[in-house]
This record gives structure tokens, C-alpha cells and sequence, in this order.
């Protein structure tokens, strides 16, 4: 057996790993910035690279073409939000809290890093990559989530026994991707008189998960 050069053989040093991984986390940031400017299918590699500050060649030192950097973008910043529905799914509280808690946190992406969320819902569902079984399987554990704590709250007592909670987590999500749409394409506005975005957001959060849960009859039992 042919012996391997040394270089191949050692790790690479802790300084050029770290290196390595923050040009890869500049180049995934500025895609999801001209991916929102420019619409995935309206911008090339070099446009990226630009947005970067980087030379046009070490965009394909990380990634193989633009469709890898959108389906990295989707996996690793989806697979972080998971990660927090799941820790609010563990919370000993109530439905109604942890509802609101998921609610706030997918609006508040949209507060933070409006970018990212303009490539979610604009973007990524219109490629083809969005169909592929990964991802639909990794959206799928949203919905498994939400159902999870529904069927909890079934199980407490805190919710009607005779729904399916299945069927009721789309409609939740459904619900919150209308209104994130909605803020997307600058269709709702912050009021005026709120007195912060993050205040105005948990308002929002908690006025769909009320909906959802209580209807809008006035007197709805609560």
C-alpha cells in the first residue's frame, strides 16, 4: 500500500479549519442576501461572490453550484429552528404558552433575519429542490411537532378530544405561514402605535394562536 503524504494524513490546523468555516458562513450569508434581492433563479455565482467580497473561483472551493448553497442554506438553518421548536415542545407548560412560543419564534426569524425568511417562503418553494424527499421529510417534523403538543393538550385536557391534531398543526402553520407571507410581501404593516417590532410580533403571535384556539365569536369560551 502506497503511503500517504504526511500533510494528507495530519488534521488540518485548528487556525485554517476555522478559516475554512468562516468563508463557507460568508459565502452561505451572502447568498441568502442575493438570493432575497435578486430571486434564486435571478442571480448567478458571481453575484454571490461579489456580495461576499470574495474571488469568483473559492465560491466553488465550498459548493458545487448555486443549488447546493440553497439546499445548505435550507438544511442548516432549518435544522437549527427545529432544534427550538423542540426545546418548547419539552417545556412544561401550557398548549396555549408553547403555541404562542412557536408562533413568536417564526415571526421573529422574520424580525431578526428577514432575509433568510424572504428565500424560505419565496424562493425555496419554488424550486425544485423544495420536492426532493429530504426536505419534505425535514418540513414534516414541524408538523409532527405542533401535533405532538396538540395531542399533549388533548391528553391534559386543555383541548377538545374529538379533533384531530394532525389536521389541526396544518392549520396552525398554515395560519402563521399566511401572516409571514403576508409580512414578506409588505402586505401587513407594524402599527404605529406598537412599542417595539418585538412587542408588535409577540402581539401578532399571540392574536393567531387565540384565533386558533378560541375562534373569533365574542364570549368564545376560554
Amino acid at each position: 500500500m502506497a503511503r500517504q503524504p504526511l500533510a494528507v494524513l495530519q488534521p488540518a490546523a485548528p487556525g485554517l479549519a476555522r478559516v475554512r468555516r468562516d468563508k463557507r458562513a460568508l459565502i452561505l450569508d451572502a447568498a441568502i442576501k442575493v438570493f432575497a434581492r435578486k430571486g434564486y433563479h435571478g442571480c448567478r455565482v458571481s453575484d454571490i461572490a461579489r456580495e461576499a467580497d470574495i474571488a469568483y473561483g473559492l465560491v466553488y472551493h465550498y459548493f458545487t453550484n448555486k443549488e447546493e448553497i440553497l439546499r445548505t442554506i435550507f438544511d442548516e438553518r432549518w435544522s437549527g429552528f427545529l432544534e427550538l421548536v423542540d426545546e418548547i415542545a419539552a417545556r412544561d407548560t401550557s398548549v396555549e404558552d408553547k403555541l404562542v412560543s412557536i408562533a413568536a419564534l417564526m415571526l421573529n426569524a422574520y424580525r431578526v433575519r428577514p432575509e433568510w425568511v424572504k428565500v424560505l417562503v419565496l424562493e425555496l418553494q419554488r424550486t425544485s429542490r423544495f420536492a426532493e424527499p429530504g426536505q419534505i421529510r425535514a418540513v414534516g417534523l414541524l408538523f409532527q411537532s405542533v401535533a405532538r403538543i396538540l395531542r399533549a393538550g388533548q391528553d391534559a385536557g386543555e383541548l377538545r378530544p374529538d379533533l384531530d391534531p394532525d389536521v389541526a398543526c396544518y392549520v396552525f402553520i398554515g395560519a402563521l405561514e399566511i401572516v409571514i407571507t403576508s409580512l414578506v410581501l409588505d402586505l401587513i404593516k407594524i402599527e404605529e402605535k406598537a412599542p417595539s417590532e418585538s412587542e408588535y410580533y409577540l402581539k401578532v403571535a399571540r392574536t393567531v394562536v387565540d384565533i386558533f384556539l378560541h375562534g373569533l365569536t365574542k364570549g368564545s369560551p376560554r
